[in-house]
């Protein structure tokens, strides 16, 4: 099975530059990325931004170590592998931000080449189900 894409769009009623921040907030991801057991950041940019970090997440079958590089913008960030781990040959992923009204549209990208032996369809329903969680997930952490 080769590389599965996708991406999920949601409105959050809270300013950009607030959402920013939250998925900015690496640590933070674990109160509201699916899966997300613990994030850190091992280094940072000439901004005082994550520039790498180390994240273990729960993907059902495994827990599945890894370190990923970022890249800022004003309008979101981006992020991939560092090197391959026990469920992803290769991934690399992306927030972008835009204003809406008084609020932010938020899109997450996300390309994942597994490395477990998983049938297609299941991979894909992982995919969507982490997107769908992901994007719900900031709007509820965003809004409260």
């Amino acid at each position: 099975m080769g590389a599965v894409s996708g991406s999920e769009t949601v409105t959050i009623n809270a300013p950009l530059d607030q959402v920013l921040a939250v998925i900015r907030n690496i640590p933070g991801q674990v109160d509201w990325f699916p899966g997300c057991v613990s994030a850190e950041v091992v280094s940072a940019d000439a901004d005082g931004l994550p520039a790498r970090a180390r994240q273990v997440n729960d993907v059902k079958v495994a827990k599945d170590e890894f370190e990923v590089d970022y890249a800022h913008t004003d309008t979101g960030m981006s992020w991939t592998l560092v090197a391959p781990s026990k469920a992803q040959k290769d991934a690399s992923g992306s927030w972008r931000l835009a204003p809406k009204g008084s609020g932010t549209e938020a899109t997450l990208t996300l390309t994942i080449d597994p490395s477990l032996p998983l049938p297609g369809f299941l991979m894909k329903k992982t995919l969507g189900d982490t997107l769908k969680g992901a994007t719900k997930g900031l709007k509820k952490h965003c809004e409260s």
